[in-house]
């Protein structure tokens, strides 16, 4: 499975990508990232399982007997993945869930480094920021259950990694960065969103996702707000202010329009 993960990344970059020759700690970065997805799909469609009794719904007496009972059993098995999940990380490395925080001073420049960073012991910072705040963001968003595969993060970092001697401003990189990530789709499922947020359904969930983090690095490079919030905070309000203007950032990203992404972005950043 890990194979295929690495090999269906790899589809998904340029033909000029595919010619320059990979190190052994980026295909380890890559198999480690497609067997954490392996097991983070297995659970996701486990959970939607666990539903199948419509408990959820508050009507559990409706359901047959045969969908209780699987229902029933998904709910066990998740209960044991998640635990298993749980000790893992707390025995091998509790900071693994933490999220790099945008408030950190020169974070955003630390996520274009790691566009480059291959390590057989530490995960890349771009992967680390970009699929941590898509759970975030995901989560502040919309119901559980959702989907977010790392190893498509790792594949919009290698595909960059091709171009990251290119002189780029700040806003024509956060937009190259952008529309690899949005091309990736590392944003697989996501639950219901609510009415009030009906703004973040206007797009692909990979654009709002991906547009708010990436936005939310931008203002935070200029100084975190005199209001005493968190990092999920600061996202909503980063959405909150992106809203109007995602049907926009999305013609760019279809059109892979970087320049006009870039000036897009620029724009934003002057209303922070």
């Amino acid at each position: 499975m890990t194979a295929a993960v690495c090999r269906g990344s790899y589809e998904r970059m340029t033909s000029a990508s595919r010619t320059v020759p990979i190190p052994f700690a980026a295909h380890a970065v890559c198999a480690a990232a497609g067997v954490r997805d392996g097991l983070r799909a297995t659970q996701f469609y486990v959970r939607d399982l666990s539903n199948a009794d419509h408990l959820a719904q508050g009507t559990p007496e409706r359901a047959p007997f045969l969908s209780r009972v699987v229902a029933r059993g998904a709910r066990v098995v998740d209960r044991l993945m998640s635990w298993g999940a749980n000790a893992s990380i707390a025995l091998f490395l509790p900071s693994w869930r933490k999220l790099p925080s945008p408030f950190t001073p020169g974070i955003m420049h630390e996520v274009a480094r790691g566009i480059r960073e291959d390590s057989l012991v530490h995960n890349p910072t771009f992967n680390a920021y970009f699929f941590r705040a898509a759970i975030h963001i995901a989560g502040r968003y919309s119901s559980p259950p959702w989907l977010i595969l790392e190893h498509r993060v790792d594949a919009a970092r290698r595909g960059l990694g091709t171009r990251v001697a290119e002189d780029a401003s700040e806003n024509e990189m956060m937009a190259r960065i952008l529309i690899a990530l949005v091309e990736q789709g590392p944003v697989a499922r996501i639950g219901r969103v609510s009415e009030r947020n009906r703004f973040f359904s206007a797009v692909e969930p990979n654009v709002a996702v991906f547009a708010i983090a990436c936005v939310a690095l931008m203002f935070a490079e200029e100084g975190k707000p005199a209001e005493a919030i968190d990092e999920d905070e600061f996202f909503s309000v980063t959405g909150a202010l992106i809203g109007p203007r995602l049907t926009a950032i999305a013609d760019h990203i279809a059109r892979a329009d970087e320049t006009g992404l870039a000036r897009e972005l620029a724009d934003i950043k002057a209303m922070y």
